[in-house]
């Protein structure tokens, strides 16, 4: 279940470094780029700045997360709000994100080749062990769910897509990182920030490297508590016909239901069906 050459940049064959895949170029090389325009990724700014917000925010709250002037910010703000991307709240003057926002991720999941593919044979997984089931894909050193099927059991921040978590969290993410080679992956885990999410989530870029190593080896990943307290999770590759590998599907369980012998031996077949079938060698 692995492969074994490399690259001259320490890359096993067919992957894409983590650096390949960040979205957002240096300063110096915006610069540099004539084609780049500079006024729409400070628009841009504006809509990210509710990222990592769980509320509403105000002018002032957005000018300093975008590090934008106020008199800029304010600009930008108008203009999403004119387009229904942001949504003033007339008592507070507080600023959300508009519906149209979802529209985006919409109109990518309906046209995205692989989700279409992916998305019966997840249904059909998740109907089988009546388990969360997610598909995921790397995003420079982060993981972005682009499906999620949610158990009974899951939260509403479980459910949706398009949530972005650090690859080295979590067993999809993992499995993720196990296209490059120990330097490069042991690079991204030196740059990652890496606070514990539960008191048994492994933080140390040593602990990290041996279990992305054991994943390589063993074609999946498992983990436990490390996200969420008593959650494990079980994480495959799909790769296309080249042995390319296009994602990660997982299926997430309370760790007292599924012990690591269970996930091993009931899901972990499932997951590597599943990922034949979606994508047939």
């Amino acid at each position: 279940m692995t492969i074994s050459s490399k690259d001259p940049r320490g890359r096993l064959t067919g992957a894409t470094s983590p650096e390949d895949n960040t979205e957002t170029p240096t300063a110096a090389q915006r610069a540099d780029d004539p084609l780049f325009v500079g006024s729409l990724e400070k628009g841009m700014r504006v809509l990210e700045a509710f990222r990592d917000s769980a509320e509403s925010l105000g002018l002032t709250d957005i000018a300093r997360v975008t590090g934008l002037g106020k008199s800029a910010a304010q600009r930008f703000v108008y203009t999403w709000e004119q387009l229904n991307y942001l949504v003033k709240d007339p008592e507070s003057r507080r600023y959300r994100l508009g519906p149209r926002v979802v529209e985006l991720g919409y109109f990518f999941l309906r046209n995205d080749r692989l989700v279409a593919m992916a998305a019966p044979h997840l249904v059909a997984l998740r109907d089988r062990c009546g388990l969360a089931v997610n598909m995921s894909v790397l995003a420079g050193q982060d993981m972005i769910y682009l499906l999620r099927l949610p158990s009974r059991q899951l939260t509403l921040n479980e459910m949706l897509p398009g949530r972005r978590m650090p690859a080295w969290s979590n067993s999809a993410g993992r499995m993720l990182l196990t296209q490059f080679d120990d330097d490069a992956v042991l690079s991204v885990l030196q740059r990652s920030p890496r606070q514990p999410f539960t008191a048994r989530t492994l933080v140390e870029p040593d602990e990290l490297l041996a279990a992305i190593r054991q994943a390589r080896e063993d074609g999946y990943a498992l983990t436990e508590s490390q996200v969420l307290q008593n959650q494990v999770g079980a994480a495959v590759l799909v790769r296309d016909g080249r042995q390319f590998p296009l994602a990660a599907i997982s299926v997430s369980a309370a760790g007292h239901d599924y012990p690591r012998e269970r996930l091993v031996r009931e899901i972990v077949p499932e997951l590597f069906q599943t990922a034949q079938a979606i994508c047939p060698a």
